[in-house]
């Protein structure tokens, strides 16, 4: 008996719908960049708050430890535990109860870039509260930033910070920050150290020590710091006091900061 023979093309047609059904999958599911993340949060009603800290992914499981900054159903310093899925090019986040408070998160996009969604359900604060997110990635701010500050070293007073950002994360979902300052045309202070200062998405925390051109020590910080652009930055911009020193009392709330 014979049989009829089967067309080579048509048997490459039904192998590669075979391999079509059976090998796509996980690997149709993007991959988002690890590390510092920043969200930023526009409500249907109400001001811009932002959701900043460490983002990793393990194949298709998210796992996030950020801070809420400007927002009023969040303190700064309240670290907010969030999980969540990549599914194709889409990504759910929910965070921990904190007070009641869930944060949902819905969004799509590239690895880099994400758009969609938010939500907050539970609580007596914000239960309720939605509207739309962007988030991306924060590169590392390791560099030098400089800008002018005022008080009574003199308004020509220049300040560079050359930051250094740790490569992983703190328990916090932070990433620490190190690095030395130096002052140009000061009358009190010469240079320093950055010490127990961190960033978040797209806020810093600054705290540093001073040498004095008298021999003293002094403390200065630069808080409540946003960058300009998370994706790109290339200024930040916060409140400047000097705590103790030399030059005790200075202080400036509108010192930008230029990466050089």
């Amino acid at each position: 008996m014979k049989f009829a023979s089967f067309p080579k093309l048509a048997l490459f047609s039904v192998l590669a719908g075979v391999f079509a059904l059976t090998g796509c999958g996980a690997s149709n599911n993007m991959a988002l960049t690890q590390g510092n993340w920043s969200m930023t949060a526009t409500p249907s009603a109400g001001a811009t708050f932002y959701i900043g800290g460490n983002l990793t992914q393990s194949g298709t499981n998210l796992v996030g430890t950020m801070s809420v900054v400007k927002s009023n159903c969040y303190s700064p310093s309240q670290t907010v535990a969030f999980t969540g899925t990549v599914k194709g090019k889409n990504v759910t986040l929910t965070s921990a109860s904190v007070g009641g408070e869930v944060i949902t998160v819905t969004a799509t996009g590239t690895a880099a870039s994400l758009t969609g969604t938010y939500s907050i359900a539970g609580g007596t604060t914000c239960n309720g509260d939605n509207g739309t997110l962007t988030a991306t990635p924060v590169p590392s701010i390791s560099a030098t930033w400089s800008g002018p500050i005022t008080g009574s070293g003199g308004s020509n007073v220049t300040l560079a910070i050359a930051f250094t950002q740790a490569a992983t994360a703190s328990a916090d979902g932070t990433f620490a920050l190190t690095g030395n300052v130096t002052f140009t045309n000061s009358s009190c202070s010469l240079n320093g150290t950055v010490n127990g200062s961190f960033i978040a998405g797209p806020y810093l925390v600054v705290n540093g020590l001073t040498n004095e051109v008298s021999g003293n020590t002094g403390d200065f910080t630069y808080t409540f710091v946003f960058l300009d652009n998370p994706a790109s930055p290339t200024n930040m911009k916060g409140d400047y006091h000097i705590v103790d020193g030399d030059c005790a009392g200075d202080s400036d709330t509108t010192p930008t900061f230029t990466k050089q």
